[in-house]
């Protein structure tokens, strides 16, 4: 069977469109391919702590409320913190229940810190909800803390470390 010359001319269009169609998609799936990757970090810069005043050195006799203190949180950055501040309280002996009390002022009344580790040398806590705060970006807030020492409480050396977690 001989084909006609336009059925040829017809046929050898498809071909041709057939060919530059598939090699355009051809091309594209042949195209170079963009990627990327980053980790992203907590510089630890961003959110300062500090003692108002700070109670380095001081001396605190059995028996006395010392209101004078407060612990200071700032946020320094752009990032919101879902956080929480903890804290250890080391004695040079062990520490009886109760020895010390520790509390802190919402705005209205002095409210007791919970401490755990009684019987240890080493007693630890928290300050915020138990879920964590938002510390949001300028945040500046000092939590007003007073301290005592009963009766009990060892006549030795105490350290406290104080820092931010997020939750």
């Amino acid at each position: 069977m001989k084909m006609m010359p336009k059925r040829k001319t017809a046929l050898l269009a498809v071909a041709l469109m057939v060919v530059l169609a598939g090699g355009v998609y051809a091309g594209m799936l042949l195209s170079n391919h963009l990627t990327a990757s980053w980790n992203v970090v907590n510089t630890n810069t961003e959110l300062l702590l500090s003692w108002n005043p700070s109670p380095d050195g001081s001396s605190f006799a059995r028996g006395v409320w010392y209101e004078n203190y407060g612990v200071r949180l700032q946020n320094t950055g752009t990032a919101t913190y879902h956080v929480l501040v903890y804290f250890h309280i080391n004695a040079g002996a062990g520490l009886p229940a109760n020895c010390i009390k520790i509390q802190y002022w919402d705005g209205s009344a002095w409210l007791d810190l919970p401490l755990t580790g009684w019987g240890t040398s080493q007693l630890s806590g928290y300050f915020g909800p138990s879920g964590g705060f938002d510390c949001t970006p300028g945040w500046d807030v000092t939590t007003l803390l007073r301290v005592m020492f009963d009766g009990t409480a060892p006549i030795t050396g105490y350290n406290t470390d104080i820092w931010v977690e997020q939750v």
